[in-house]
């Protein structure tokens, strides 16, 4: 290797001195803007160093979880009333809009007990309301796992499902268990 002369090792350390001054100036040129901006921006801004999104969810207040009957699950179907509400194995979960809602393709599961209907992959929607611990298969149960996990981690739960005699009668091969 060659040594650098006086000189030339003098060009280098002043170029390295120079290029971290003027990346302390330009940081601190972008926080500046980027303070301004968060001050000025009445949507919540888009900053250079990270972003306050949106809020894109509607503040909901507190609720108070509740039992659910096969009627009263049924009024929360996006039609009767705004919010969309639905039963995966028992627990009652307050679902989107978007998917769930008038119009949009899964709305027949909207306002139903829909652990049958997910276990099956019935998109029908005829067997909602029935008894899904019996009368499914080993892979059935397994996808009907899977979809719960899905719920538990995407949507808020609201309340629980209280099953009535005709959800143990509905499904076919299906028996009213002993209590």
């Amino acid at each position: 290797m060659q040594q650098l002369r006086s000189g030339e090792a003098a060009k280098v350390a002043g170029f390295i001195i120079a290029s971290a001054a003027a990346g302390i100036l330009l940081r601190s040129l972008l926080l500046r803007y980027n303070r301004w901006f968060e001050k000025d921006s009445r949507s919540g801004g888009n900053c250079f160093f990270g972003s306050k999104p949106n809020p894109t969810i509607r503040p909901v207040p507190a609720l108070r979880r509740r039992g659910f009957t096969r009627e009263e699950l049924g009024e929360y179907d996006g039609a009767r009333k705004s919010d969309i509400y639905m039963s995966v194995k028992g627990v009652v979960y307050e679902v989107a809009p978007q998917l769930y809602g008038p119009g949009q393709p899964y709305h027949v599961y909207a306002g139903h007990e829909v652990s049958r209907c997910l276990a099956k992959s019935d998109l029908t929607g005829q067997e909602a309301n029935k008894d899904w611990t019996h009368g499914c298969s080993k892979e059935e149960m397994e996808a009907l796992d899977w979809w719960a996990n899905k719920f538990n981690s995407k949507y808020p739960v609201v309340g629980w499902f209280v099953p009535d005699e005709d959800f143990y009668t509905g499904a076919e091969d299906n028996t009213h268990p002993s209590l």
